[in-house]
């Protein structure tokens, strides 16, 4: 259990073994030298400058309504571009029973975005057909999203990493009557927000969690690295459209710093979250406990 101020949120972990260098990132020599004191050894391995890329996925609870948020990649998936992902079997529900929760329990799901590593286990394969994993939620997707990766969509955009993932992991729950289609600014309940951070994919969204006087961002891949707080410009790649993508890390990273709040992006290694420390022009990112 990771606490947030009054915000406790539950992590599932799918797996932590991929790691990518720094460079991955852009031109970073320079940055990781001004910030080399945080830096090293959470978020980078100093012996080859190479940083884990976590799979987890985010359940809260609050006062009993249940939200699970970007259910990484799932089992048994034909993922064949990325074979990291491909065919993998992890036990990723045995995780998830040990946060106290069933799958019949959850209120709410929200995917943050539809690449293939956000909304895996939003289904699992029952009798050689894809099914809901969790049955009684509401399943929350922006629109504009949904139609990004909707292969039947006259705008749809091959992208090879995700292909199938639309069959295997959205449709199924549209088919099943539990996908609700949202506007991108769209209110899922008593603090529950889903806001708009394009660039990453067209419909790329953040949800925002108030409760009591805490303030908890959940950003999905709008952040991959805490090295983008300093340098919104880093980008691993991937994006539907980059000038964007660095426009919302810009435009997130001011509001977090400016409103003392938290945010836990979907891959960052422990402590997982933090929040944003903001020195004239500079930003710095701040870890859980520091």
């Amino acid at each position: 259990m990771i606490e947030l101020g009054n915000i406790a949120v539950s992590r599932v972990l799918e797996s932590d073994t991929l790691r990518l260098p720094l460079s991955a990132l852009g031109p970073v020599d320079e940055l990781v030298e001004q910030h080399r004191a945080w830096l090293y050894p959470r978020f980078a391995n100093p012996a080859d400058d190479t940083f884990a890329l976590n799979f987890q996925t985010w359940v809260v609870d609050l006062d009993g309504f249940v939200v699970v948020i970007d259910p990484c990649n799932g089992n048994g998936r034909d993922r064949a571009a990325i074979p990291h992902f491909h065919q993998q079997e992890h036990p990723f529900m045995e995780r998830f029973a040990a946060t106290g929760h069933t799958p019949e329990r959850v209120d709410a799901v929200f995917c943050t975005h539809l690449h293939c590593d956000h909304c895996g286990w939003n289904t699992r394969l029952r009798d050689g057909r894809w099914v809901p994993n969790f049955p009684n939620a509401r399943y929350y997707f922006v629109e504009i999203e949904a139609r990004r990766w909707d292969f039947s969509h006259p705008s749809y955009r091959e992208v090879d990493y995700n292909v199938h993932v639309f069959a295997d992991s959205v449709k199924p729950i549209i088919d099943a009557g539990l996908a609700q289609l949202v506007p991108a600014d769209h209110r899922i309940g008593p603090g529950l927000q889903i806001q708009p951070a394009h660039g990453h994919t067209d419909g790329h969204s953040v949800l925002r969690v108030d409760h009591g006087n805490t303030r908890l961002w959940f950003t999905g891949d709008a952040f991959h690295h805490p090295l983008q707080v300093s340098d919104p410009r880093l980008s691993l790649g991937g994006d539907d459209d980059l000038a964007m993508a660095v426009a919302t890390r810009q435009r997130l990273r001011e509001t977090i710093a400016a409103e003392g709040s938290y945010f836990m992006p979907a891959h960052f290694q422990a402590p997982h979250a933090g929040g944003i420390a903001r020195e004239g022009n500079e930003f710095r990112f701040v870890a859980l406990g520091d």
